[in-house]
């Protein structure tokens, strides 16, 4: 089943795609000026997120987002416990990140993520919120991702 809006968060811990190796590329002639080589991080370092990086996803929309994850609700008793991962693609994308099928994911930056307008909120303010914080369960066991958001020029 297609999921809702819950799980769109948990994306950010990965936004962005794995670096990309350079192209080999043959030896520059002598008289040919030197560029300058782009020193910045692809990925920001272990346990951060860019803040650029998480408004442009957030920018792109949250139906976007949701074509890179699949959920389904996990209700126990007839009560929502929260969305159950099914998929998570592509692979790069999440590449990183410690989620996986199976994993239920019950909160976002400590806000219900019940309903479709719920999430989208909680999705949306991720433009002005300083971490990223995904609650969830993984074999009985609670679990937190945190990512603070740093911005990539400090």
């Amino acid at each position: 089943m297609r999921g809702s809006s819950a799980v769109l968060f948990v994306v950010l811990t990965g936004c962005g795609a794995a670096p990309v190796a350079p192209a080999p590329h043959a030896a520059a002639p002598a008289a040919a000026p030197r560029v300058a080589e782009n020193t910045e991080p692809a990925r920001p370092p272990q346990g951060q997120l860019y803040r650029e990086d998480v408004n442009a996803l957030v920018e792109r929309g949250f139906p976007l987002f949701l074509q890179r994850i699949d959920v389904a609700p996990r209700l126990v008793d007839g009560q929502f416990r929260g969305w159950s991962i099914l998929d998570l693609r592509p692979s790069d994308f999440w590449a990183g990140v410690d989620l996986k099928p199976g994993d239920i994911v019950t909160a976002v930056n400590d806000l219900p993520i019940e309903r479709e307008t719920e999430a989208f909120a909680a999705f949306e303010s991720l433009k002005q919120s300083p971490s990223l914080k995904v609650a969830f369960q993984r074999d009985g066991q609670t679990r937190l991702l945190e990512y603070k958001i740093v911005s990539r020029k400090n």
